[in-house]
């Protein structure tokens, strides 16, 4: 009996110190992450973080970083923003609510938007003491309101995921409706924003995928009644690390990098009236050395000031890396369907390994290059611009592209320094950029 109160008793006094002992954890959590993280767009550290029994208070701070802060500037809002977490520990882990920070210079602006007393964005999370997270951010919805002459309306925008302890997860969003009228009688209006992805980041590279869908976007001219009308797009990328098979008797090849991106678009009308049906676009990078890719990426910061004379060497090599070890790029699809008639092209590239110092002699490139180009563009397209109408006559003339009833044609195999046309004559590849310029 006195076993049983004792275990009964034991399991109170853990039950009574479990929130102290998870509030210890959360707040090791929380300082972890939020001490330490960064990514290329923006740094993220810890302000304060006052730990209580069963509730914890905490402030982020959060700092934009290269284009992103560029980009608020020229908007005159602010690069530094703080956000503060109500934590509250559970018995298996940490949950947390989060809102913006409003400073006085943005509250009369966001009061006429969300109203008085509202956040405009709210964040929460629920951690497992395994460092699992699942996170909801979301930017409140705006009835439609007028700020200084501008007509403004959102449904809410939701974004919900999950992150592992290393950094991996997943997430989607989705942003039914949205529209902005400015006292330019100008106005856009976009409905059915949907996407997310999977993976994580590393460095500069997301490894995974991500996905975009739009419904409509229309951007219109109230003075003239012209509008710009996207329907139907999505978008998509795919990044993927592969370690290629070793060799016996050679070193484990280094892992690499493949890419593939895509733009579909349903339907273009443009401000003229003219459309434009089943757009693609397919793009992507393989074989791609990734150590000396992350390199290159790691020192896009740089880039933006004269590099010293180490940096340069650094870049050098990297990019000597990258290219000694071969690369393949291609454009799979890229057509449209215009008024004109169908446009369609595709082209390949591939340089083989084996290349030593491109950046002290790029002319090497040659030596290594292989692919093919084939390109139909429709005659009344081409008739119908008298610049293009002549460049293409000059290239029918020299036997390089072909026509036929309805579409002027190019095929051509490239093989090294020289590409070969569907007749079987050859160029030097140099001639076909000045052809082309």
């Amino acid at each position: 009996m006195l076993g049983k109160v004792g275990a009964v008793g034991g399991a109170v006094a853990v039950a009574l110190c479990w929130p102290f002992a998870t509030g210890q954890i959360g707040e090791r959590i929380y300082l972890d992450t939020f001490g330490q993280y960064e990514n290329p767009y923006l740094a993220v550290s810890n302000d304060t973080y006052q730990r209580g029994y069963l509730k914890s208070e905490a402030v982020s701070k959060i700092e934009l970083k290269d284009e992103l802060k560029f980009l608020f500037e020229d908007e005159g809002l602010p690069t530094v923003w703080f956000v503060k977490h109500h934590v509250s520990h559970g018995f298996m882990g940490v949950s947390s609510t989060s809102e913006l920070v409003v400073d006085d210079a943005l509250k009369p602006m966001t009061e006429a938007l969300w109203g008085e007393g509202i956040s405009p964005i709210t964040f929460t999370t629920n951690t497992a003491l395994t460092r699992k997270t699942d996170f909801t951010f979301q930017i409140n919805p705006i009835s439609e309101k007028e700020v200084n002459g501008t007509s403004v309306a959102l449904a809410s925008f939701v974004m919900q995921g999950t992150v592992n302890a290393k950094g991996a997860g997943e997430f989607h969003y989705q942003l039914p409706s949205a529209s902005l009228a400015t006292v330019a009688r100008e106005e856009m209006v976009l409905k059915g924003l949907k996407g997310g992805g999977k993976g994580y980041l590393d460095g500069q590279f997301w490894i995974g995928d991500q996905a975009l869908t739009l419904d409509e976007v229309r951007f219109v001219d109230l003075n003239s009644e012209q509008s710009l009308d996207v329907a139907q797009l999505a978008i998509g990328m795919e990044n993927v690390l592969i370690q290629p098979d070793a060799v016996e008797g050679q070193e484990k090849p280094e892992v690499q990098l493949s890419n593939s991106n895509h733009i579909k678009v349903g339907k273009v009308v443009m401000l003229d009236g003219s459309e434009y049906r089943n757009f693609n676009f397919q793009m992507a990078f393989s074989e791609l050395d990734y150590p000396s890719l992350s390199r290159l990426g790691d020192m896009t910061d740089d880039l933006d000031e004269p590099l010293t004379e180490q940096q340069a060497m650094e870049v050098s090599a990297a990019l000597d890396t990258l290219v000694a070890k071969g690369l393949t790029f291609s454009i799979n699809d890229l057509s449209v369907l215009a008024p004109e008639g169908q446009v369609t092209s595709r082209l390949n590239m591939t340089v083989a390994p084996g290349i030593s110092n491109i950046s002290q002699n790029i002319g090497q490139i040659a030596e290594k290059l292989g692919g093919d180009l084939h390109l139909s563009l429709p005659v009344d397209l081409v008739e119908a611009d008298p610049l293009l109408n002549e460049r293409v006559d000059m290239l029918e003339q020299s036997a390089i592209v072909e026509r036929n009833a309805t579409h002027y044609l190019l095929n051509m195999q490239i093989e090294g320094d020289k590409v070969v046309l569907s007749n079987g004559d050859q160029l030097p590849f140099a001639m076909l950029f000045m052809l082309f310029m």
